[in-house]
């Protein structure tokens, strides 16, 4: 995992975004197979997560409002 992470971490901006985009459907596939559990072992760390970059819980809610419209 460590090294996929400094992989990562290697990467241009452009680059980070563009693997994320092609790794999203990944993503919602697990999450998908489960929801409960993976809001219940997600929520927590995103939220730790927001609070360490100083992003509030209720501007996130208000630009994702925002982007759907």
């Amino acid at each position: 995992m460590e090294n996929l992470l400094n992989q990562f971490k290697a990467l241009s901006k452009e680059e980070k975004l563009a693997f994320m985009k092609d790794a999203m459907p990944y993503m919602v596939e697990i999450f998908s197979n489960d929801p409960p559990k993976m809001i219940a072992e997600m929520m927590p760390f995103c939220m730790n997560m927001m609070k360490s970059k100083g992003m509030e819980v209720e501007r996130m809610r208000s630009m994702m409002k925002a982007m759907m419209g």
